[in-house]
């Protein structure tokens, strides 16, 4: 793997994904051994007991303690971590799978923002139904309500050009950054595609997700982003 100036930083969120990370790690390495771009592996990590620090460093990630809290906070950190030109984000737990990575790469030769879809033709999400469902209603208020052409706005399966990543200031303080990202992104006249993947259940360890708790959080993005929206229709129109 390589680290000085890298085309490619990966960013990779944990927390007690020890066993994740043993499985994942080599076969991100040897996807991206097919590539003829350097890359990086960034592990931000949330004080993980499991030896998910040592893991990472022995496959060659470099490893940062979280020093907020939350998934936005660790985000953030992430982004400013990374090195790369085009900075693509997966989760530990294998849901994600990294033979993907070339095509969201592919795609973002000529996008600002690319999202691995679970909801366009060709995609498919293997999920509790409960979760399928929130999804689901989460990503039509969102999409409807913003008027946003984005199928998948909660996916954190993405890769995004540095460059335009800076130009954006995400306020969101749980998982509801990811719709907000995108939806600033499209705000700012940004070219945020999709392309369809399948997503699986995690391999192994257990999943932190507790999607319903961060209702609230979710609702105060929507009508943040509607007001950014409110204002570029107005300033468009005088």
């Amino acid at each position: 793997m390589e680290t000085a100036t890298p085309a490619i930083s990966v960013l990779i969120l944990t927390r007690n994904e020890a066993a994740s990370l043993a499985v994942l790690l080599p076969e991100l390495a040897r996807q991206m051994a097919q590539g003829n771009r350097t890359y990086e592996v960034v592990v931000i990590d949330a004080d993980s007991p499991d030896g998910t620090v040592a893991v990472a460093l022995r496959h060659g990630a470099r490893v940062i303690a979280q020093m907020g809290r939350g998934y936005a906070s660790a985000l953030r950190e992430g982004f400013s971590a990374c090195h790369g030109d085009y900075i693509v984000t997966l989760d530990a737990d294998m849901s994600h799978r990294a033979e993907v990575v070339h095509a969201l790469l592919a795609a973002a030769e000529d996008a600002d923002l690319v999202v691995a879809s679970r909801y366009i033709c060709g995609g498919r999400a293997d999920m509790r139904w409960d979760r399928r469902l929130f999804s689901l209603l989460l990503n039509r208020v969102f999409g409807t309500t913003l008027g946003l052409p984005v199928r998948d706005l909660s996916s954190g399966f993405r890769v995004y050009r540095r460059e335009a990543l800076a130009t954006l200031a995400p306020q969101g303080k749980h998982f509801d950054i990811l719709p907000e990202l995108a939806a600033l992104a499209y705000f700012s006249g940004l070219c945020v595609r999709e392309i369809p993947f399948h997503y699986r259940q995690r391999e192994a360890g257990v999943s932190k997700a507790r999607v319903m708790r961060f209702a609230p959080a979710y609702i105060r993005t929507l009508l943040r982003c509607w007001r950014i929206k409110h204002s570029v229709c107005i300033a468009a129109a005088q």
